[in-house]
């Protein structure tokens, strides 16, 4: 699926062939990247306090194809692969929306490693996370991992 991003206002808005997402940047909550070797794909996991606001392109096909496709069943996150030639537009808007997001070099995400203490995550990465937490509280908060 070919992706275009943009940063309007202060919504980060990611647009398909039928839909358009449109996140408010200020309810980014946590941002975590992983590399899926040994293909160039990265996941994004993000995270929001408020919901994506979901907008079907124009015509009734698109409008039909949304209604099918549109199985985000948690409006407040997103986890999602993107090949990395899709990705690095998307890091660059999310830095521009969020300051103080901490973008990873992509070239060396094969040696990537988070060690927060309480466990070990290979090719994984905190971009961001409004309240400093660990990549383990992250996950355990976002329900990706037991307590």
């Amino acid at each position: 699926m070919f992706y275009k991003f943009s940063l309007n206002d202060s919504f980060l808005v990611i647009e398909n062939t039928f839909l358009s997402e449109k996140i408010d940047i200020n309810s980014i909550d946590d941002i975590v990247i992983s590399n899926e070797f040994p293909a160039k794909k990265y996941s994004l996991y993000m995270f929001f306090t408020k919901p994506i606001q979901y907008e079907p392109k124009k015509g009734w096909l698109n409008k039909m194809i949304f209604l099918i496709s549109n199985n985000n069943s948690n409006p407040y996150e997103i986890k999602r692969t993107y090949y990395d030639h899709e990705i690095e537009p998307l890091l660059i808007l999310i830095k521009k929306g969020v300051p103080d997001a901490d973008l990873p070099e992509l070239k060396n995400s094969l040696f990537w490693r988070t060690d927060d203490g309480i466990n070990v995550f290979s090719k994984m990465k905190v971009m961001y996370s409004r309240e400093k937490r660990s990549l383990t509280d992250i996950f355990k908060k976002h329900g990706m991992m037991m307590e």
